[in-house]
C-alpha cells in the first residue's frame, strides 16, 4: 500500500518531472545540512519536552536557543498533548494519504490544534498546502467527535503563525482536490514535459532539460 505524503504531492503539484526522479526513480536531490540538522535539532527538543521528557541532554546553538524560545513561549504548547511525533493516515476512494504531524494539541473545550513548526517560512499558499489539506484530513477522521479542528503552522525563525480551520466546506474541497490530483498522477506521462524558467534552477536540471 502506497500513502501519499504531504511532500510527494507537493511535489507534484510543483512540477511532475520531479516528482518522477524524486519518488519514482528514488534519486534524491541535494539539501542544504546546515537546515536540515537545525530542522531536526528543533523538533527533537521539541517531541521530548511534549512528551515531558528530560530536555537537559540537548545542546542547542545560539540560533536554535532563539527558535526554541519562540516555540515554548508559543501558546499551543500551553495546550494538553494529545499525540507528538505520530503518523496518521487515511484513505479518500483508493488513495491513500498520511504523514507524520509534529504535535496534536487540544484545549479544555475539545478545540484541536495540529502543529506544524517551520524553522524557514510558513507556505504562501498554507490553504491550498498539501501538508494542511493531508493532515487535517487524516485527524478528522482520526478524533471523529470534536468542537473544531485547526491546522497552525509556526514560524520558529519569526513567532508568526497562520492557521487554517477545518469545515464541512473545506473538508469536501480537501477531498476532491486530493480525488483531482489522484487522477493526475494516474494520467501522467513524461512525454508531457514542459520545461519552464525556473527548470534553470531545479536540482534535476542536468538529468531533466
Amino acid at each position: 500500500m502506497k500513502i501519499y505524503s504531504p511532500q510527494i504531492l507537493n511535489t507534484f503539484k510543483d512540477c511532475p518531472v520531479k516528482y518522477y526522479f524524486r519518488f519514482v526513480k528514488n534519486i534524491s536531490a541535494p539539501q542544504l545540512e546546515s537546515n536540515f540538522v537545525v530542522g531536526k535539532n528543533i523538533h527533537a527538543i521539541a517531541s521530548y519536552y511534549l512528551k515531558g521528557e528530560d530536555i537537559s541532554m540537548f545542546s542547542l546553538s545560539e540560533k536554535e536557543k532563539g527558535m526554541w524560545n519562540t516555540l515554548i513561549n508559543s501558546e499551543y504548547f500551553k495546550l494538553k498533548p494529545v499525540k507528538v511525533e505520530s503518523g496518521v493516515s487515511t484513505r479518500i476512494d483508493n488513495f491513500w494519504i498520511g504523514g507524520r504531524i509534529d504535535a496534536l494539541m487540544k484545549n479544555e473545550a475539545e478545540d484541536y490544534y495540529i502543529l506544524d513548526y517551520k524553522t524557514g517560512d510558513i507556505p504562501k499558499s498554507a490553504k491550498d498546502d498539501f501538508q494542511t489539506i493531508i493532515y487535517l484530513l487524516c485527524c478528522d477522521r482520526l478524533l471523529n467527535n470534536y468542537k473544531s479542528l485547526t491546522f497552525t503552522y509556526i514560524s520558529v525563525k519569526t513567532g508568526n503563525t497562520e492557521s487554517i480551520q477545518l469545515s464541512e466546506s473545506l473538508k469536501t474541497e480537501y477531498e476532491n482536490k486530493i480525488r483531482e490530483i489522484y487522477t493526475q498522477i494516474q494520467k501522467y506521462s513524461q512525454s508531457n514535459i514542459r520545461h519552464e524558467e525556473k527548470c534553470k534552477t531545479c536540482p534535476y536540471t542536468k538529468i531533466c532539460l
